[in-house]
C-alpha cells in the first residue's frame, strides 16, 4: 500500500486529509497546442449577434430597390431609429466584434453598435454602406 501511495504521490496533488485528488496534466508545447489556444481566443466571452437593417422607401418593392437605397434616400424617422439602436463604431478602428464587417470600407466605414455585461450586437445598416454601380442587385449588402 506505501508503493502504491508514494507512487500517486509523485505523480498526483494527493491529501490523505481530504477526499478529493487534484490532477494537474503539464501541457506539452506542440503546433496543436499553439493552433487550439488560438481557436480559444477567437471565441467571444459574450454572445454575438448581427442584425441587418433595412430601409424600405415610399413605393420600393423589389430588393434591387430596397438594397439600392442610401443613407441619404433615408427618412427622419428612419434616422432616428438606428441612432436609437446603440452607438456607432469606425470599422477602421474597432477591435471588437463587428459581424463580419470588412475594416478597410468596403462595407462602409461605420455600424451601428450595442453591447453589455453578455450580449455584442453588430447592425449591417444597408443603406449605409457603399453602392456597386456594377451590380444592379447588389449583392455585397
Amino acid at each position: 500500500m506505501d508503493l502504491f501511495r508514494n507512487l500517486i504521490q509523485h505523480k498526483l496533488v494527493y491529501s490523505a486529509r481530504k477526499t478529493t485528488v487534484n490532477y494537474y496534466v503539464p501541457l506539452v508545447k506542440s503546433e496543436s497546442l499553439f493552433r487550439d489556444i488560438r481557436a480559444l481566443d477567437r471565441i467571444h466571452a459574450r454572445e454575438t449577434i448581427k442584425v441587418a437593417v433595412l430601409y424600405v422607401g415610399p413605393g420600393q418593392w423589389s430588393e434591387a430597390e430596397i438594397l439600392s437605397n442610401s443613407s441619404l434616400d433615408t427618412s427622419r424617422s428612419y434616422r432616428s431609429f438606428v441612432s436609437s439602436l446603440g452607438w456607432r463604431i469606425n470599422l477602421a478602428t474597432f477591435q471588437g466584434f463587428t459581424g463580419k464587417l470588412e475594416s478597410n470600407g468596403s462595407d462602409g466605414e461605420s455600424c451601428p453598435y450595442y453591447a453589455d455585461e453578455s450580449t455584442e450586437v453588430a447592425f449591417h445598416e444597408a443603406a449605409a454602406m457603399p453602392k456597386d454601380l456594377k451590380d444592379m442587385r447588389q449583392m455585397k449588402k
